[in-house]
Parts: structure tokens; sequence; C-alpha cells
């Protein structure tokens, strides 16, 4: 991890409210996706992701040493998201391009467009699927986790990372043979 990172953690949890400022300034657009990826909604993903912020701040003191800071809060976004969909049962998905993303300055407009179109295909796909299969690829395809820290953050076994990603991508390939989904 970053030493910035470290460092803004380390202040965070004695209590500097600007350090944790900082964390939240870095990580917002991954809780974001990981959220969005999830429930699929834009305002809901929002909300998730200023819960989550709100659930960490409170918490941060508690953070064990040994948890790196990122998976755990990628756990609450995660944790909350899932909570969040079972509750609200929400169907209703906007479209990736519609959310705003930050501008990767090496890329090309063209570049840029392709990958808003891909995050869409891609969250439309995960809309489709049951909200077990949907974490796991959310927070593989989206979040960028192996699946050793996705057991770590769902806190449930490996086997069943592997089960549900091969079920989860089994239902994806379905989705596409039939033409995909309609966003």
């Amino acid at each position: 991890m970053d030493e910035r990172i470290i460092e803004y953690v380390s202040k965070a949890r004695a209590g500097d409210k600007e350090a944790f400022g900082q964390l939240v300034t870095a990580f917002q657009t991954r809780v974001f996706r990981v959220a969005y990826g999830i429930v699929g909604h834009k305002e809901d993903a929002e909300d998730i992701a200023q819960d989550t912020f709100v659930k960490a701040y409170r918490s941060i003191s508690d953070l064990n040493a040994d948890v790196t800071f990122y998976n755990w809060l990628m756990r609450i976004v995660a944790n909350t998201s899932m909570n969040y969909k079972k509750s609200m049962h929400r169907q209703q998905f906007v479209p990736m391009d519609e959310v705003a993303e930050p501008v990767d300055q090496g890329e090309t407009p063209e570049e840029a467009m392709e990958r808003v179109e891909g995050n869409a295909r891609v969250t439309a796909l995960l809309a489709a699927l049951p909200s077990e299969h949907r974490a796991v690829l959310a927070l593989r395809e989206l979040g960028g986790f192996s699946y050793d820290e996705i057991s770590d953050i769902l806190n449930i076994p490996l086997g069943t990372v592997k089960s549900r990603m091969n079920h989860g991508r089994d239902k994806l390939r379905g989705l596409v043979m039939k033409g995909g989904v309609k966003q």
C-alpha cells in the first residue's frame, strides 16, 4: 500500500479528521464503483458510499493493524451494499456513461469512450445476476480483487468465492449468448 495511505490510516486511527478526509478522497471512486456494481443504482450507490465512509470513520480506531485499510473498507462497502440490496430489492439501473468517472490523462477520447461503454455493458450484465454472484463479480471485475481478497472482504470461504464466480460467469455467458440485456 502507498506510504501516504499508511500515514493517513495511522493518523485517522488516532482521530485526525483531515487524514480521514484524505482517505475518503483516495478511495471514494472505488467505493462507489463496488457499491454501484452490487446495487446497480447511481443514487443508492452514492448513499452506500457515504454510509460506508461514516461506518469506517466511526470504527477506524478499532481497525486491526494486520488488516489492510483497503480490504477493510471494501468489506464495509460490500456488506453495506448487499444488506441494502436485500432490504430494498431495487432493480433499476442507470447507464454507466451517466456516472462521472475520473479522466485518465493518458487516454485518448476514443479509449475513454470504450472504457465507459465497457463498464456500462458489464454493469448491465451484472444487474441480471443474483446478488451473491453480482457481489463476487463486481469485486473482481470492477474492484480488481483477487479471489483470496474477495474471500476476506465478504468473509466467505475461498471455495464459495470460486463457486459463485464460476456460476456467475456461466450466467453471464448465457446472457451474452442470448444477445445481452437491455439497458
